[in-house]
């Protein structure tokens, strides 16, 4: 049987998906007969499906793949936090929520590999995780993300930090001297080496875990005097400015990352 975090199957997470009303947001967004599955065929972890159907027509409505991490003691304690056993985590490893009947509006263009504007239901996709993560006790929710946007969204929108406090300080500049562009931009500038460091260095997005803690060991550390002693180093030491032969073909390059609107 189809298992995702080696204890919850279709059945589950359909439950789950109910009591946090992402079943009512869809039929808000006119699909009906809302169907989940686990799916192993072929893939190395399962992933949770959410298909619906609209004008006699299926639709696949959320794709999410999530597994398990553990990070060693030895990685908290080289930051100077006493921490006596290992991290246990459940990783977000991919998500895509999305709309596929919609339209991106002028004004809203698509973030880089959108096909279709979002659905509006990743924080009760969120939710359900939270409550899988909780049940396993595990520390915290892990997200890998794959552009400097999904940082930002997840940093934003539910204080995700990264866990190497001096990557989370790093990060908090690129977000302050790239705030000038739109987020748009400033994550396609990023992805296609258009930003430098203040060594005149091209900027690698490779990012580490971005995490939401949920134990009192993990949220103990995200408070810690020496977390904050390494974000403020990694923030103070760094500096990122735009490459302006990069800034001017920045179109150009677009459209192996979005689609047009309309």
């Amino acid at each position: 049987m189809d298992m995702v975090l080696g204890r919850y199957d279709t059945a589950a997470i359909q439950r789950l998906f109910e009591e946090e009303g992402i079943f009512q947001a869809v039929a808000q967004k006119g699909y009906v007969h809302p169907e989940v599955t686990v799916d192993s065929e072929a893939r190395a972890l399962p992933h949770v499906l959410l298909s619906g159907r609209k004008g006699g027509e299926g639709y696949l409505l959320l794709d999410a793949c999530v597994g398990d991490a553990v990070v060693r003691g030895d990685f908290l304690r080289h930051r100077g936090y006493p921490v006596d056993r290992s991290i246990d985590l459940a990783v977000v490893h991919w998500i895509r929520e999305e709309d596929p009947t919609a339209t991106f509006a002028a004004d809203r263009p698509p973030l880089p590999l959108q096909q279709h504007p979002g659905l509006g239901v990743l924080r009760q996709a969120f939710r359900v995780l939270v409550r899988m993560a909780s049940e396993l006790k595990k520390d915290g929710v892990v997200s890998i993300p794959k552009f400097f946007h999904d940082a930002v969204i997840f940093f934003h929108s539910r204080l995700f930090l990264f866990l190497d406090g001096e990557e989370q300080g790093r990060f908090e500049a690129l977000v302050r001297d790239l705030r000038p562009l739109s987020l748009r931009d400033a994550s396609l500038l990023v992805a296609n080496g258009g930003v430098r460091d203040n060594r005149g260095a091209v900027v690698e997005w490779a990012p580490g875990y971005q995490v939401f803690p949920l134990s009192a060991t993990l949220t103990a550390y995200f408070h810690s005097s020496q977390y904050a002693a390494q974000v403020a180093a990694g923030l103070s030491g760094s500096r990122y400015r735009v490459d302006p032969e990069a800034l001017s073909v920045l179109e150009v390059n677009l459209s192996q990352f979005c689609p047009p609107p309309g």
